[in-house]
């Protein structure tokens, strides 16, 4: 029996696009898009902040620093969070199931991006529990970080529902016995919900 369901949030429940983002962040520094792309995906000041190891300045000094950006600190705030849209199928869903089951979310992100979330989205208040990264220490595809997802959940591995975008963390899930499904798209996330019997 299913009792508690645990969802992703970047490109679940919050759709994530960085293009505005990268264009910015290129044309202040003066770099190329590709370069600023490249950049924050090999970024270690970028995983250290998900892990709460550095403060929103230090990420700030850090990325102004190795970019040569000009910008003030509340210009690159805004525009390191303006990158989300609220998916509000998924948004519907969380709202239904809130009825039945324990909700948790858990969450590769930092107290910036969560931070704009929460005030921007309330569906972020529908759930009982979250496990973000920045608070635990650790990042997804890290087991602790699963281990304390299963401890909020305060049910067993079998009895859980693990929703996220990336195939990598539904394989860890998996390993550790959480029921676990790559979400894709609104349709298969319903069509798994379904077969869970959860709907």
């Amino acid at each position: 029996m299913i009792k508690t369901i645990i969802f992703d949030l970047g490109s679940v429940i919050v759709n994530v696009d960085k293009t505005g983002q990268f264009g910015k962040f290129a044309a202040d520094s003066g770099k190329t898009i590709p370069y600023i792309k490249e950049y924050f995906g090999n970024c270690s000041s970028a995983r250290s902040f998900g892990r709460g190891e550095i403060s929103p300045k230090q990420f700030y000094c850090k990325v102004s620093d190795e970019l040569g950006l000009k910008m003030s600190f509340d210009s690159f705030k805004n525009t390191w969070c303006d990158i989300f849209t609220l998916n509000r199928d998924v948004e519907r869903i969380i709202k239904k199931l809130k009825a039945n089951f324990r909700l948790v979310l858990l969450s590769n992100t930092d107290i910036l991006h969560f931070g704009h979330i929460k005030n921007s989205y309330n569906v972020i208040d529908a759930f009982d529990e979250w496990v973000l990264s920045y608070e635990v220490g650790h990042m997804k595809p890290n087991p602790l970080i699963f281990l304390n997802a299963l401890k909020k959940a305060d049910a067993l591995p079998f009895n859980c529902l693990y929703f996220d975008d990336i195939a990598e963390f539904v394989y860890v899930a998996r390993l550790m016995g959480i029921r676990a499904f790559q979400y894709r798209n609104y349709e298969k996330l319903i069509h798994d919900l379904s077969n869970a019997k959860v709907l």
